[in-house]
């Protein structure tokens, strides 16, 4: 029996774990404030998604996962107590609760940050997932919705497991989704799915870029750009300097972020470690000392109301949307001019003209009409391929399930008609 979509303030789960509100939704699960009623103490529940709680063979890999994520005692991680399946087939965690919120909310209060606490975070970041990355754990989807912040500034990454959990996917069905948030995806991750350590570094860089400038580098923030489009400027183009978006930066910033996310993962920061480390000498070359992480806004209301955008299955086929045509997409602003003797920061306060929009950097090798269809006459390359194997697979998964329901369907009429036969006395 699937979970249910949503939990009533007061429900108890397997007797012992009280739901409260919301504190945010997410594509694959709802995150609620609880407490634990064995302890007396505060904790956070995140219950799966119903269809997900219905698959069986996702339920084992996501208790596998859940048991090594809980081996990760540090302070930077979001500590994982239990994880339990309900009688009524809710499938849920038991989290660490943390009174804040998320880096996304500190971006959407802040619009950016200062440098040196920008540092801060990422060198928060980087620590946590060293410890995961020595226990074989790849967090797959770094982005700001995955990173909480609490109020006294501490910085805690989050969602260890799920993830790993929905990306060992059925090979049959592999091909059809792109698992995290596009805007933060790796390369290898676009063009052949596969993720280790160095992804996590990547994704870190572009929140590093985003924290710096308050957009992602490729677009796809927002969640309104053409999905396909982002993940191509992930394969295609190197992230621009932070100049582009920004003036006034420290240089030795821009050098960090090209470090940790070039396209070639072997050209990459070798681990968090490395990252780490170049972060220190950062702060020293730019001279930005500690800064603190400014804390969240508190919540109004049960925190539910504003749905964080979490984890979700990118469908590689984008809705064309309701008029036939494409998201709006945005180009990044053009260059700003700066002094070239400039190297400081000019202040955590600051406003900037509007920047009218430039030609398109990115030339679009597809049909607007046709949302995400490549044209007959456009180059072919690795995520055009990607994109055509994963519209076949998908034809071919949705014919065996068109097929196994009409079987199942064929087999109860028949049942049907012979237990009607049985009962009137007729022959089977």
């Amino acid at each position: 029996m699937a979970a249910p979509t949503a939990h009533p303030e007061g429900t108890v789960l397997e007797g012992r774990y009280r739901v409260d509100g919301v504190l945010a939704r997410g594509g694959m699960s709802v995150v609620y404030r609880g407490v634990d009623l064995r302890l007396e103490r505060p904790v956070a529940i995140k219950v799966l998604d119903g269809a997900l709680a219905s698959d069986p063979a996702f339920v084992r890999r996501f208790e596998r996962e859940a048991r090594a994520a809980a081996r990760l005692a540090h302070p930077g991680i979001v500590a994982v107590h239990d994880q339990g399946r309900d009688p009524d087939g809710t499938v849920f965690l038991v989290l660490e609760l943390v009174e804040g919120g998320t880096l996304r909310d500190v971006l959407r209060d802040q619009g950016r940050l200062h440098p040196a606490a920008a540092l801060t975070v990422a060198e928060q970041m980087v620590t946590a997932l060293q410890v995961a990355h020595d226990r074989g754990l790849v967090h797959r989807d770094v982005k700001p919705e995955n990173v909480l912040v609490g109020r006294d500034g501490s910085v805690k990454v989050a969602d260890f497991g799920l993830v790993a959990a929905a990306w060992e996917t059925d090979p049959d069905d592999a091909g059809e989704m792109v698992l995290g948030t596009v805007a933060y995806l790796a390369p290898e991750q676009v063009t052949d799915g596969r993720a280790d350590a160095r992804s996590d570094i990547y994704a870190t860089g572009i929140v590093l870029f985003e924290l710096l400038t308050g957009v992602p580098p490729h677009g796809g923030g927002d969640g309104r750009e053409d999905a396909v489009e982002v993940a191509r400027r992930h394969v295609h183009h190197d992230v621009p300097p932070l100049a582009a978006v920004v003036g006034g930066l420290p240089r030795p910033l821009d050098r960090l972020v090209l470090a940790a996310t070039r396209r070639d993962p072997e050209a990459r920061l070798a681990d968090a470690d490395a990252f780490l480390a170049a972060c220190r000498g950062v702060r020293i070359d730019a001279d930005l000392p500690f800064h603190p992480v400014p804390p969240p806004p508190r919540r109004t209301g049960t925190g539910g109301s504003r749905p964080l955008r979490g984890t979700r299955l990118l469908d590689l086929d984008p809705d064309p949307g309701t008029d036939g045509a494409r998201r709006d997409r945005r180009p990044p602003p053009p260059p700003v001019e700066e002094d070239e003797d400039d190297d400081t920061w000019e202040g955590e306060a600051w406003e900037e003209d509007e920047p009218e929009d430039p030609p398109d950097e990115h030339p679009d090798d597809t049909d607007r009409a046709g949302a995400g269809r490549r044209r007959p006459d456009a180059p072919v390359d690795d995520v055009d391929v990607a994109i055509e194997q994963i519209e076949r697979r998908r034809a071919r998964s949705r014919s065996r399930r068109l097929l196994t329901a009409w079987l199942i369907l064929e087999a109860i009429a028949v049942a049907a008609a012979g237990a009607a036969g049985w009962g009137l006395g007729l022959p089977g």
